[in-house]
């Protein structure tokens, strides 16, 4: 398993700017001034999760994404067309930055896990190799 800090090719860490006082805790994704590396168009959550069930399993051609764990944890799995790479994400304060074709699945969903993905486009269905051995092809 690889360590947190040793990401391969564009994938990286991204520190979500947070505010805490007596009345909580704000939380900012912010991809004009803040440390987003796009602006965010599409947003979208994953909850719910089995136990034995994972999701993602694709690859996307252009769009990037950032996935943070609202609640819980998770364990991405990224390939990268030479090597697989695995972090566990359980930190609402601390995002994972995907970049376009990079494999990724996602699996080890905590009971109580509420995932959040930030995107910069829209759905587009022929935006995504949904075959592995297709994703490793183009390699």
């Amino acid at each position: 398993m690889t360590t947190p800090d040793s990401l391969p090719k564009e994938i990286g860490w991204i520190d979500i700017d947070t505010y805490a006082d007596e009345r909580g805790t704000l939380s900012v994704a912010d991809g004009v001034n803040g440390r987003f590396p796009f602006v965010v168009e599409r947003v979208f959550w994953i909850s719910d999760v089995p136990a034995d069930q994972s999701r993602g399993a694709h690859a996307h051609r252009t769009c990037a994404e950032v996935v943070v764990p609202l609640r819980g944890s998770l364990t991405a799995c990224l390939h990268d067309g030479e090597k697989e790479y695995r972090y566990v994400l359980d930190n609402p304060q601390r995002g994972l930055y995907i970049p376009p074709m990079v494999w990724c699945s996602f699996l080890n969903f905590s009971a109580d896990c509420l995932c959040l993905c930030l995107t910069p486009a829209p759905y587009d269905k022929a935006g995504y190799i949904d075959a592995f051995e297709q994703f490793k092809a183009l390699f």
